[in-house]
């Protein structure tokens, strides 16, 4: 009668181990901890349409790079100024408008640059362009990067157009770019807390 008492007591001392062991590892299905500063940069690009090849229309927000389209198809969004009725309209475009796979996307927001703290975590269209004008705000969430095991999210950026050279077709942008995958911090020069 003693030996089942002894094989429950190891099962319960078995069971109450293997709780704490997993109660020590927190949740292993949340983002690891957040490691990089988000940081605000300018850069310009050059419409798709009506400029030198080498001049670069894209933008890679998990290499943090300008891309050139002829190159690689590996970015998050573009520029192209196609010419409509004689105006030349500047419109940022995701894989998706290209006929790549739809994964991230672009959102006009309505919030100034400087009060935009945080991403939305959806919203973003991932086919159409948006419309560009001096003073423009848009989101942009990249494409989905592995994070934690299997568990996927974007990157997150709010971009501002500073300038917009019809002549040169091109467009400047600022920009502050979160690289912590998840993460939906737009506030440069701190780690964002974990989420």
């Amino acid at each position: 009668m003693s030996r089942p008492l002894v094989a429950t007591g190891s099962a319960a001392l078995c069971a109450l181990a293997f709780a704490a062991a997993f109660a020590a590892c927190d949740n292993p299905f949340a983002l690891p901890p957040a490691t990089a500063i988000p940081f605000d940069t300018t850069y310009t690009l050059w419409s798709l349409t009506g400029s030198p090849v080498s001049d670069p229309s894209a933008y890679d927000m998990v290499l943090q790079l300008i891309a050139r389209t002829d190159r690689t198809t590996s970015f998050d969004f573009a520029l192209d100024m196609p010419d409509s009725l004689g105006d030349t309209i500047p419109l940022l475009l995701p894989p998706g408008a290209f006929g790549l796979p739809r994964d991230g996307g672009l959102q006009i927001s309505k919030t100034p640059f400087d009060s935009l703290n945080y991403a939305p975590d959806g919203g973003y269209d991932q086919g159409a362009g948006q419309k560009l004008a001096v003073g423009t705000v848009v989101l942009a969430s990249s494409r989905t990067q592995s994070c934690n095991y299997s568990i996927v999210h974007p990157l997150y950026a709010k971009l501002l157009v500073t300038a917009i050279n019809t002549a040169a077709r091109s467009v400047t942008f600022r920009m502050v770019l979160d690289p912590n995958c998840g993460y939906r911090s737009l506030l440069a020069d701190s780690i964002p807390p974990s989420n």
